[in-house]
């Protein structure tokens, strides 16, 4: 199907309060499809996606969620209630990033697959205007306002001894936190993992320039400053296709709380230390590249 196809059959299946029409645009969600393929090798996996709860805005239609959820969420739960309770461990630490799931998320779906628990965030990319108090009055497809879906996986298998590959540390604070909660969060064109670490910045510029001479390159390019080894301690947990931008745990750059600063990397360069503290970013950037607020 098309988007335009799509976004008239999620706002038909969230009107009628559907969850097997739910269940089944679900399957169909690109990132899920890619969750599938790495888990399973196969993009088939998705198909096998099931619905164990569905809470939505207004709470007429909900589907109380699975009690044996990694999360926990408590069988009578409404929408609100339910973000509360999945958030809770660090509420206190990112309330602007809080803030902003409370007002742009519309539904809550959990979802078994391959073994797996997810949680599904539903909400509008591009949002113009209020989002209603009712599904029923969601307004049509422009083009700026598709359905989409943030996918939250279970928390991390990690403990707080355990050396996690790439960091030869266990996960850091704060970032450890974070992934008590989820260990990855990934839609469209967002990705942010916190346990499993593939490259380095450094790494993947020399790769980027494989066979080109440092000598023809000016010692404060990213180039020569990657060959230097000056960006192997920046660990890649996240990137934004859309902003082309991707950010780095600079694991030489840390808090008073040994917590790894952010360091980012986009068309315009990268950054310098000091980085953003790791709760700040959360706050105030993964707003911004999620919801574009």
């Amino acid at each position: 199907m098309d988007i335009e196809e799509a976004n008239r059959m999620w706002r038909k299946a969230l009107a009628d309060g559907d969850p097997r029409g739910v269940e089944r645009l679900l399957r169909c969600d690109t990132r899920l499809r890619l969750l599938g393929h790495e888990w399973s090798g196969t993009l088939e996996a998705a198909e096998t996606a099931e619905l164990r709860g569905l809470l939505l805005l207004g709470g007429s239609d909900d589907v109380p969620f699975a009690a044996d959820s990694p999360w926990g969420i408590p069988a009578g739960a409404g929408l609100a209630d339910a973000m509360e309770h999945v958030w809770a461990p660090v509420a206190g630490c990112c309330p602007g990033f809080l803030a902003a799931l409370r007002a742009e998320v519309l539904g809550l779906a959990l979802v078994a697959m391959e073994g797996r628990n997810l949680l599904g965030y539903l909400y509008l990319a591009d949002r113009k205007g209020e989002l209603p108090c009712d599904l029923k009055d969601l307004a049509p497809y422009t083009g700026s306002n598709s359905l989409d879906v943030l996918w939250g996986t279970a928390p991390t298998s990690f403990g707080p001894t355990d050396v996690v590959p790439l960091l030869d540390e266990p996960l850091p604070s704060g970032v450890r936190d974070l992934a008590a909660v989820h260990a990855s969060l990934t839609s469209l064109d967002f990705d942010l993992c916190l346990d499993r670490f593939t490259t380095t910045l450094g790494a993947s510029t020399r790769a980027d320039y494989e066979g080109e001479d440092p000598s023809d390159y000016g010692q404060d390019e990213d180039f020569v400053r990657a060959v230097n080894g000056e960006f192997d301690s920046w660990i890649r947990f996240c990137t934004c296709d859309s902003a082309c931008e991707a950010y780095f745990l600079d694991m030489a750059d840390r808090d008073p709380h040994d917590i790894p600063r952010v360091a980012l990397s986009s068309i315009n360069g990268t950054s310098e230390r000091p980085g953003d503290p790791f709760w700040d970013w959360l706050d105030k950037a993964v707003p911004s590249l999620l919801f574009c607020v």
